[in-house]
């Protein structure tokens, strides 16, 4: 997306006018709304083999649930969690999929984060940085917002990942 010379003039005044103020007064962090939960299944993890940086995983989506006060729907078989598995313990990831609301609106979603176990020297850890592309209307709000989300893994009886629930935040 292009901005007109008028344009960019204007958001560049809008960003200096915000942080000059922002040095005069005490800076807030900014909050988050929780705005919906996913209890995403997904398929046995598939080793994709070392590479420079680590292994490679691949984990198929198979569907699942959403759930909240913002959106309720389904996710939608067919996306795939890629991930990084570190030297350090750490797995980046991401998570490419669609989701489809109770109005049959079909968002994409990709989502990327890190996740670590409680064995890497940074301890435990699993949250992500989700991107939604949105049709306009209901559901335009998803465009138009930074996200984060955090990731708890849910395991079989016999100790392997076969869901995750992901809580999603909307940043104030």
């Amino acid at each position: 997306m292009a901005f007109t010379k008028s344009a960019l003039a204007a958001f560049v005044l809008c960003l200096a006018a915000a942080s000059a103020s922002a040095g005069t007064a005490d800076v807030q962090p900014p909050s988050l709304r929780f705005v919906f939960e996913e209890r995403v299944d997904l398929e046995p993890a598939e080793a994709a083999g070392q590479n420079p940086r680590g292994a490679g995983n691949r984990i198929g989506i198979t569907g699942g649930t959403i759930s909240g006060p913002m959106l309720q729907g389904t996710v939608l078989p067919g996306g795939a969690d890629w991930q990084l598995i570190r030297a350090d313990g750490c797995s980046e990831i991401v998570a490419d999929y669609f989701i489809r609301a109770e109005d049959k609106a079909l968002i994409h979603v990709r989502n990327v984060g890190l996740a670590c176990g409680p064995e890497a020297k940074r301890g435990p850890y699993a949250h992500a940085t989700p991107v939604f592309t949105a049709p306009i209307g209901k559901h335009d709000w998803l465009n138009k917002s930074v996200f984060t989300s955090t990731i708890e893994p849910v395991m079989d009886a016999q100790g392997k990942l076969r869901q995750v629930v992901l809580r999603f935040y909307e940043v104030q």
